[in-house]
C-alpha cells in the first residue's frame, strides 16, 4: 500500500492494486479498511508513529535545556522521515486527509512532543488539556506547511528548533 501511494494519488488506487500488492483476497481488505483512502490513513499514521519515539521515563526530572535538546533531537529525526517520504504523505494528505487522519496526527504529536512541558503538571485541568491539544495541532499544521514547501523549506534542524521552542514556551518550560 504504502508504496503505490508514494508513486501516485489516493483517489487513483484502485482496491484491485492493493490487493494484489498486499496479497490478500477483497473481503479480507474489507474487514479492516472501509475503502482505499482509509487504509491509506491507516498506514500513514503507522509509519509517523514508528518513526516517532516516545518519550523516555524520569524526563520530569531533566532540566529545560536537556528536555530542549532531547525534543530537538527527536523532532529533527522525524522531520527528516517526514522529507524522505514525502511525496507518500503529501498523497495521502492531499487525496485521502479527513479528520480521522488529522485527529490521529495530532494525538502523536500531542502524546510524543508536547508531554515534557505538561507532564510537570501531576493533575492538569481541562484548559490545560486544551492548550496542549492547541498546540499540538498548531505544530502540526506548521510540519504540514514545512513539508509542503519542499526544497524552499528551511533545514530539518532549523524547524525543529522554531517548533520546541514554542512547545516549551507554551508548555511553561521556557
Amino acid at each position: 500500500m504504502i508504496q503505490l501511494v508514494r508513486e501516485q494519488p489516493v483517489v487513483s488506487i484502485l482496491i484491485t492494486q492493493v490487493v494484489e500488492v498486499a496479497g490478500v483476497t477483497r473481503p479480507t481488505f474489507y474487514q479492516h479498511f472501509a475503502d482505499v483512502p482509509s487504509a491509506a490513513r491507516a498506514a500513514a499514521l503507522h509509519q509517523l508513529s514508528e518513526a516517532y519515539p516516545h518519550i523516555e521515563s524520569g524526563l520530569e526530572r531533566a532540566s529545560v535545556e536537556e528536555v530542549r535538546t532531547m525534543l530537538e533531537k527527536r523532532t529533527v529525526s522525524v522531520l527528516r522521515h517526514l522529507h524522505t517520504d514525502k511525496t507518500f504523505y503529501l498523497n495521502v494528505f492531499d487525496s485521502a486527509g479527513n479528520i480521522d487522519l488529522f485527529e490521529g496526527l495530532v494525538g502523536i504529536v500531542s502524546e510524543r512532543m508536547m508531554r515534557p512541558g505538561f507532564q510537570r503538571k501531576t493533575h492538569p485541568n481541562e484548559d490545560e488539556r486544551d492548550l496542549k491539544l492547541l498546540l499540538a495541532g498548531g505544530l502540526t499544521w506548521l510540519s504540514i506547511n514545512w513539508l509542503r514547501k519542499g526544497d524552499k523549506a528551511s533545514s530539518a534542524e532549523a524547524m525543529a528548533r522554531r517548533i520546541v521552542k514554542f512547545a516549551l514556551k507554551i508548555g511553561d518550560m521556557a
